[in-house]
């Protein structure tokens, strides 16, 4: 494509993500208040016999919003960060960048779900999963915020600090989104992985600062 910004298709496509390996048009498409990520290089191993399709999300800065992590990220204090999702365990996030991805997926995944009620031979193709930092207590304001919007994941992992890439190496997602490069920079090299530059956690891309803070998010 040639002579236009390729994020103006979007609507056009109806589209709920913009995806480049090119950061300039991925903040250029963020800029335009498109919801986008940078897809990182990565080695893939395409298993013909595999007929699955698994997605896999981060949960605060890219389906839900940043608040929890702006808490998080005032004082560093994972204490003042559980009593905060404690206290508002009832009340949903705000849709993050990739909400309106999720709810569509979350469409499919009940189709597919209808299909299996009529037909007990049908193999559902789309597994969604959330792997996520968090634990309890702070996983039930997760539950609250996918109750609340009618979705749900396949699998939810709420691993309380652990690495990610323990559960990314067995999961095998077929692409896997998160607000925080640390989380993408894993020995889970093989799978395709896409940063979402959203919110507070990416704050020091925007003042053009690479730091490699890590949260429990």
């Amino acid at each position: 494509m040639s002579g236009r910004s390729p994020h103006e298709y979007v609507p056009a496509f109806n589209a709920s993500l913009f995806l480049s390996a090119n950061e300039v048009d991925v903040q250029s498409a963020i800029d335009a208040n498109y919801p986008a990520g940078v897809v990182l290089p990565s080695k893939v191993y395409d298993d013909e016999l595999d007929t699955e399709l698994r997605v896999a999300f981060d949960f605060d800065g890219v389906i839900a919003d940043d608040e929890a992590e702006s808490v998080f990220k005032k004082n560093h204090n994972l204490e003042e960060f559980q009593a905060h999702e404690t206290q508002k365990q009832s009340i949903p996030h705000q849709p993050g960048p990739l909400a309106d991805l999720f709810k569509k997926l979350s469409f499919m995944q009940k189709l597919e779900e209808k299909k299996l009620n009529e037909d007990s031979d049908y193999k559902k193709i789309l597994k969604i999963a959330i792997v996520t930092a968090r634990n309890a207590p702070a996983h039930e304001r997760v539950v609250t915020t996918l109750k609340s919007w009618g979705v749900s994941a396949d699998e939810s992992f709420f691993l309380g600090g652990m690495q990610k890439s323990r559960i990314l190496t067995i999961l095998k997602p077929h692409i896997f989104f998160d607000d925080q490069r640390s989380h993408l920079e894993s020995p889970a090299g093989d799978i395709p992985m896409v940063h979402v530059p959203f919110g507070i956690a990416n704050k020091h891309l925007i003042n053009g600062q690479h730091k490699k803070q890590r949260s429990p998010l």
